[in-house]
């Protein structure tokens, strides 16, 4: 209410200037805006008092209705406008209505002015009326100044009983961990979520554990709550200090001196480790947590700050180094909790028919312990089941007001919102419980509704993010599997402070309901009833029409009746998959701003769409059977979000005519008219990710200039992108290279992919992009150098691919002079370089400094790199020419490498691992993966053992590869070791892994040496073992039994194994496969000799020896 009334006396005085030609209408302006000011003043009263008095409710509801009314006359006038083209996309809706009278006051007659001059004065009539019924209702006039009255709350003190709490042991522990664990300086931990979750409760929990009372020397605690007077709370916490030190209070209790209490306070805590709760924070205003703080900063290291608050944001303005969101309890608990109020000594076991109803009542409450407290007590003692049944049916603003303190606890955190996000928050209400809100639905429907104030040259939508995240810090929703939200007793709320517009048609039985003034109104359908429009008619001044679910409703034809009677429709939601068709009389809705066809199966929109000239959201989302848009589309200038398919999208001619568009995902230059280049040029609003394609289209400079790429500062990232047909005229390679200069971006932008370019140098703001974070360069044929981007300071992230005619990789690439090239490179990848051969960098300078992954990916000629930076954690090489790996930087002043991750792959080349990286100290490796080397024969000189952090080690197809010496090769802590195709160093492996204790899978794969498993035996420890395509192994360990560990054991394609060992499998197998092993699986067949060393396994798979049939039991 008050933010509407905000924006109708702006207009107001705003209209005077356009009015200044017609005398008659600009007095009653004149008298308008005095009367408009005068109400403004009283309306945080009226909604302050109309909670209580039905009177003043009564007369803002009538304010409310005739707000409403003005609201509807400038957007009518507005809406007759023909020139409303021609505004600009940031402007407000109410600036635009006003800019449309004035065009409109120029274009029409004297007639036209007296119209205006009537419908103003009987507004103006109508709300002096009611102005003057102020003194009657005892309304007070604050002249804009907010007056947020304090209510007096009941006070929290530390005590608590602890048999009537139920699940926060969880919760109690998480934090006294956090308390615990701190030995800096004075730490502040905030409890966060919303009213009656217990917030207070498990503070109590905390301030009462004796593992705290021995940690802290002092421990005090204030109720602080709305009012957060420094002074106040200063006082009290010298009285909780002097309480708990059995001292004397100071003789300054009375006194008004801050300091003095301050410098009390001080020498009280001086020295001391010490816990304060400040429970129930509202105070977001940081000078007055600054004065409080001021006293408490000389305890001693590891005191430590508990505040309990329903909104995130006082934790982060107190730097709480944690915000520990607490949960609703899980139903278990909250039944637990419930019962303990509902019956005596909380027993129900005497009242089973009450206690499935009381499990319903709890289901309901969604885990909120203040509900189950409320409606426990309520119920206790009543031993009806029509009593329990008629809660059970209610919702929780229906309840007794005399016994309900759910809604007055939520209440106050409403209260506590400015007028801007009431009224968001308030039309939630429309939604049905359990809804998934989308935040960025919401938020256009929020624009669309005029709800989101403009501030300077914010996008709109930015505005309305900030609102939707104030409200989630506020835990008015809550954060759902990537989307939000709204806890059952939050929606109550909402629909108690929006019961007279908002209306969820099928709860309309509820209530009464006066239809003139509802403005939003939904109707959600879970069942298979079907849905009529005819309902809504009644409702003719209706802002938003949302049908929401119905997927089991069929839903009637549209009447073309629906958008004749309802003509002030904003919103209009029509997601029903049996919509098969769109009536003409959709044009006559002028006020329509968003309209939500997706999952329709619309074929073809009426071309009267096209007169929606205030339409900024259309959501075609999932429209399959849409073969295109009318032509009319790109007079929709008003436009925001086009949400259709690139099939549907790239087929509007002249989209360029959207200039209020703000995404647009891809746009495919062509030839003809209206698909140019230039459309793009006036696009200035577009955001987030663009791809443009077919770029050879473009054939000039000044074509590519046109699109003003430079201009679009909201956009994030830009693919600039080339069809893959090959050219190689010399002429076109400088066409394209002077059309990619011109397609400079704005110096903002935070990611760019070049494809397909086949020019041969590139454009010169690309190592100028100060802001950029990363860079895709692919399939640039001719261009035999790399640009300098290792001077671009934020990037993070670069891949580069496709370079066929790059052979050399020069100091260049890193950047200039002295300093580190590339200082914010986290991953670098090099794919597909079929020419290159080296890489040279500069000896004397660590470039890459951040760098923590590197991957080289086809690269077959590629043998020299330069000294790579110690930090690297991922290395992974694959089908390059390396004949010796690469190295880490070495600097005696660096600590041993950070390399986690290193996998090589096919690169035929590599002959030994005695030099380049394996030859260095990697401590911190984890994992190894060598395969496909089939020239590799050395291993590192100390062969594995040095690497003492190895977790993983993979061997694959290096048939070549074989020990030095009679060393060992193994490491200590090694878990996961496979060979595969490695017949020199599988036995030499095999007869040491015995030692190995940590080893918890084994897997040995085509190895032909393999003839017998060595004596020393496998590591006892064991859990996985798989033996595969071992075609000369005659026997499988003799050791098996003692594996009391192994849990799988797999058995493929081994022919020669004749028998399970003679002492039998081990007791803890669970499951045995064996397959492709004639004689293993013929000896464990019912009645073969292994058949009884199988039976205690619970799931085991033979293959049998005739092809297509097997034996499994499981």
């Amino acid at each position: 209410m008050q933010v509407l009334f905000d924006k109708l006396s702006t207009a107001a005085l705003d209209e005077l200037d356009i009015f200044q030609t017609a005398r008659r209408v600009r007095k009653e302006l004149s008298s308008l805006t005095s009367t408009l000011s005068s109400i403004r003043a009283l309306i945080e009263d009226a909604e302050e008092k109309q909670l209580k008095d039905k009177v003043v409710r009564l007369w803002l509801l009538k304010l409310k209705d005739i707000a409403y009314e003005i609201d509807d006359l400038l957007d009518d006038y507005a809406a007759r406008d023909p020139k409303s083209k021609t505004q600009k996309p940031n402007m407000s809706r109410r600036h635009k209505a006003l800019n449309n009278l004035m065009h409109y006051l120029h274009l029409s007659s004297g007639l036209f002015y007296s119209e205006v001059a009537v419908q103003i004065k009987k507004i103006r009539l109508k709300l002096n009326k009611l102005a003057n019924e102020r003194d009657s209702l005892g309304l007070q006039m604050f002249g804009g100044i907010s007056r947020l009255e304090f209510t007096e709350r009941p006070k929290t003190g530390s005590l608590v009983d602890k048999s009537s709490i139920f699940g926060r042991e969880d919760d109690k522990e998480n934090i006294i961990k956090l308390l615990l664990s701190r030995s800096g300086f004075i730490s502040v931990l905030a409890i966060v979520g919303m009213g009656g979750l217990g917030k207070t409760t498990l503070a109590q929990l905390v301030y009462n554990d004796a593992r705290i009372k021995e940690q802290f020397q002092v421990r005090i605690w204030v109720c602080v709550s709305e009012n957060f007077d420094v002074m106040k709370l200063t006082k009290e916490a010298i009285d909780s200090v002097s309480t708990a030190n059995m001292s004397t209070t100071t003789n300054l209790y009375n006194t008004t001196n801050i300091n003095m209490l301050q410098e009390d306070l001080c020498n009280k805590l001086k020295g001391k480790r010490f816990l304060l709760v400040l429970d129930d924070v509202w105070n977001e205003d940081s000078d007055k947590w600054e004065s409080y703080y001021r006293a408490l900063a000389v305890g001693q290291r590891g005191s430590a700050i508990i505040v309990t608050a329903r909104n995130e944001s006082v934790g982060r303005m107190m730097r709480a180094k944690h915000s520990y969101k607490l949960k609703q309890l899980s139903d278990e608990d909250c039944w637990e909790l419930f019962k303990n109020y509902a019956f005596v000594n909380g027993d129900a076991s005497s009242y089973p028919s009450l206690e499935k109803i009381g499990k319903e009542i709890v289901r309901k409450l969604k885990g909120l312990p203040l509900a189950a407290k409320t409606l426990g007590s309520l119920l206790y003692s009543k031993v009806e089941e029509e009593d329990w049944r008629s809660i059970a049916k209610s919702e929780i603003w229906e309840l007794p007001s005399e016994r309900n303190n759910i809604l007055p606890a939520l209440r106050l955190s409403y209260k506590h919102l400015p007028p801007h996000l009431k009224q968001c928050f308030a039309f939630c209400s429309i939604f049905h419980k359990d809804y998934v809100f989308e935040k960025d639905r919401l938020v256009y429907i929020w624009i669309a509704l005029g709800f989101i104030k403009p501030q300077s040259r914010r996008r709109l939508e930015d505005i309305g993010i900030s609102y939707f995240e104030e409200l989630l810090s506020r835990s008015f929703f809550q954060t759902h599997k990537g989307r939000y939200v709204m806890h059952d007793a939050i929606h109550d709320l909402a629909h108690s402070v929006s019961a007279d517009e908002c209306l969820r048609l099928e709860e309309s039985a509820k209530g009464l309901v006066t239809p003139e003034r509802i403005r939003h109104a939904s109707f959600s359908c879970d069942n298979s009833k079907p849905t009529s429009f005819e309902k809504f008619f009644p409702f003719e001044k209706l802002r938003t029409l949302l049908l929401l679910g119905g997927h089991k409703s069929s839903t009637e034809a549209i009447p073309t009746e629906l958008f004749i009677k309802l003509k002030y429709v904003r919103i209009l939601d029509l997601n029903r998959r049996d919509i098969s068709a769109l009536p003409d009389a959709i044009g006559n809705l002028k006020q329509l701003r968003y309209l939500n066809l997706s999952g329709t199966r619309i074929s073809n929109l009426p071309h009267t769409i096209s007169k929606l000239r205030n339409l900024q959201t259309l959501r075609l989302k999932n429209c399959d059977a849409l073969d295109g848009l009318p032509k009319g589309i790109t007079r929709l200038v008003n436009l925001r979000h086009l949400e259709a398919s690139i099939r549907l999208v790239r087929k509007i001619a002249g989209i360029g005519s959207l200039t209020s568009l703000q995404e647009l995902e891809e746009f495919s230059v062509r030839k003809e008219k209206g698909y140019s280049i230039k459309e793009l040029g006036d696009m200035t609003e577009l955001t987030g990710s663009l791809y443009i394609r077919d770029l050879e289209n473009v054939s000039t400079m000044v074509e590519a200039s046109a699109a003003r790429l430079n201009d679009k500062e909201y956009l994030t990232a830009l693919h600039l992108l080339w069809s893959e047909e090959t050219r190689v005229i010399l002429e076109e390679e400088c066409i394209e290279s002077q059309v990619l200069e011109s397609l400079r971006p704005n110096d903002h932008l935070k990611e760019i992919t070049i494809k397909g370019f086949m020019g041969s140098k590139f454009p010169s703001w690309l190592n100028n992009l100060s802001f950029i974070q990363t860079i895709h360069l692919f399939d640039c044929k001719y261009s035999k150098s790399l640009p300098p981007l290792g001077k671009l300071h934020l990037l993070k992230y670069l891949d580069i691919g496709g370079f066929n005619a790059l052979v050399h990789i020069g100091k260049e690439f890193l950047g200039s002079g002295n300093e580190a090239g590339f200082p914010s490179l986290t991953e670098l990848i090099l794919l597909d370089m079929s020419t290159l051969e080296d890489w040279v960098g500069d000896k004397n300078v660590e470039n890459l400094p951040c760098l923590n992954e590197l991957q080289l990916l086809q690269c077959p000629k590629l043998q020299h790199l330069p000294l790579l930076p110690p930090n690297l954690t991922r290395i992974r090489i694959s089908e390059s020419g390396f004949t010796i790996l690469p190295r880490v930087y070495d600097s005696s002043l660096m600590l041993q490498p950070s390399l986690a991750s290193l996998q090589i792959h096919d690169c035929p080349n590599l002959m030994t691992l005695q030099q380049g990286l394996l030859d260095q100290n990697l401590g911190f490796l984890k994992e190894l993966i060598i395969t496909d080397c089939e020239e590799l024969v050395h291993v590192p000189v100390n062969g594995f053992l040095s690497f003492v952090s190895l977790k993983s080690l993979h061997i694959y197809n290096c048939p070549k590869l074989m020990p030095i010496g009679e060393g060992s090769l193994m490491p200590p802590l090694l878990e996961d070791l496979r060979i595969t195709e490695c017949n020199q160093i599988v036995n030499p492996i095999l007869r040491e892994i015995k030692l190995i204790s940590s080893l918890i899978h084994l897997s040995i794969k085509e190895c032909t040496d393999l003839v017998l498993f060595a004596q020393e035996g496998l590591p006892l420890g064991l859990q996985l073992l798989e033996i595969f395509s071992c075609e000369n192994l005659i026997s499988l360990p003799d050791c098996l039994r003692e594996l009391q560990s192994l849990t799988t054991l797999t058995i493929v394609n081994c022919p020669c194994i004749p028998c399970l060992p003679p002492n039998g499998l081990p007791n803890s197998l669970q499951e045995l496969y064996i397959k492709e092993c004639p004689l293993l699986t013929e000896s464990c067949q019912w009645r073969g000799i292994d058949h009884h060393k199988i039976a205690h396994v619970p799931k085991v798979d033979i293959e049998d020896i005739l092809p297509g049939q097997h034996t499994r039991r499981k």
